[in-house]
């Protein structure tokens, strides 16, 4: 397998300066782990000590109902970080709002939440990364929470694979059906209303 660090690397140099030397602090902070298909990474409700970030697999964000019931807020994949959406806050404990379950077999980066509190207080631009890291998570739940209550279900669905792809492949049809908030049937419904506008576009 190719060095895991190379993409973790170029992603965090996406988001701030940081020196070669300052790089490799940060890169044997770290750790590189690997779960089996529905490996639960993190539960709502628990202590989180850890940010992770994807070399390998998909993964979603959810929350279990007092029925039973799974919803899901976000799917992650390659190259993109995951939490359980608990704020940055390191005077109090950090417990998860949602929980993280692979979905594949995944590989992750684990980066220990006091290596970015070290990162924030001793490198040059360390702050400018820690808030990155904690406004990406808010602006994302933000942007399902209006994306929910504005835009239409074949909207919400071209925007998934957009940033998705592949998904379908990926992540049972229910659990998409799941996160646009509409039953098994009327997904497929919407699967084939797309399928008839691309070969009528055709």
């Amino acid at each position: 397998m190719p060095d895991p660090f190379i993409n973790f690397n170029h992603f965090i140099k996406q988001q701030v300066e940081i020196s070669d030397a300052e790089l490799e602090v940060l890169n044997k902070s770290c750790e590189v782990l690997s779960f089996p298909k529905g490996h639960i990474l993190l539960k709502a409700g628990e202590k989180q000590e850890n940010l992770y970030f994807i070399v390998k697999g998909i993964v979603r964000n959810f929350i279990e109902t007092e029925s039973g019931e799974s919803k899901i807020y976000n799917f992650r994949a390659e190259n993109m970080q995951v939490t359980g959406y608990a704020p940055y806050n390191y005077a109090d404990e950090l417990k998860a709002l949602v929980s993280v379950q692979c979905l594949e077999e995944c590989i992750f980066i684990k980066v220990p939440l006091v290596v970015i509190k070290y990162c924030i207080e001793q490198m040059k631009f360390g702050e400018r990364l820690g808030r990155h890291m904690a406004e990406a998570h808010v602006l994302e739940m933000v942007k399902y929470v209006i994306e929910r209550d504005t835009l239409s279900i074949l909207e919400r669905y071209d925007n998934l694979e957009r940033a998705f792809p592949n998904i379908h492949q990926r992540v049972p049809q229910h659990m998409i059906a799941s996160y646009l908030g509409i039953t098994a049937v009327h997904l497929s419904n919407v699967k084939k209303s797309r399928k008839n506008v691309s070969v009528s576009l055709s």
